[in-house]
């Protein structure tokens, strides 16, 4: 069972039935995404995200886009800049190649930031 641990009102890793939208890891999308909940990306996505909502890129995930979202949780890849309002987790094995702007941010070892964080 995946450990749960809060941060805001989401706990860190939700369960695929609590998730309001997920683009499954056989799917590949471009363009532009827009959401007000909970969205996962297990597959692919070269874009733009633009949310107040929750966007968690999963192990599987691999996005090219640039992210303005409310909270943002990594455990795959994403290539782009990143604007949070509230938070961005990153988790291993995940990786953030771009610039991160967020009032808070938590990195695990393991996981990796090539950009810079302004906070």
């Amino acid at each position: 069972m995946p450990k749960k641990t809060q941060s805001g009102p989401y706990p860190l890793v939700m369960k695929d039935e609590s998730v309001d939208t997920i683009i499954n890891d056989d799917i590949s999308f471009r363009g532009t995404l827009s959401f007000n909940q909970t969205l996962k990306i297990k597959g692919q996505f070269k874009g733009t995200i633009s949310s107040a909502g929750r966007l968690i890129v999963d192990e599987t995930g691999d996005v090219e886009a640039d992210v303005e979202v409310g909270s943002l949780l990594v455990l795959g890849n994403l290539k782009g800049n990143v604007e949070a309002k509230e938070k961005v987790e990153l988790k291993k094995p995940g990786k953030i190649v771009g610039d991160i702007k967020s009032p808070g941010l938590e990195v695990e070892f393991g996981s990796k930031i090539i950009g810079n964080c302004i906070m």
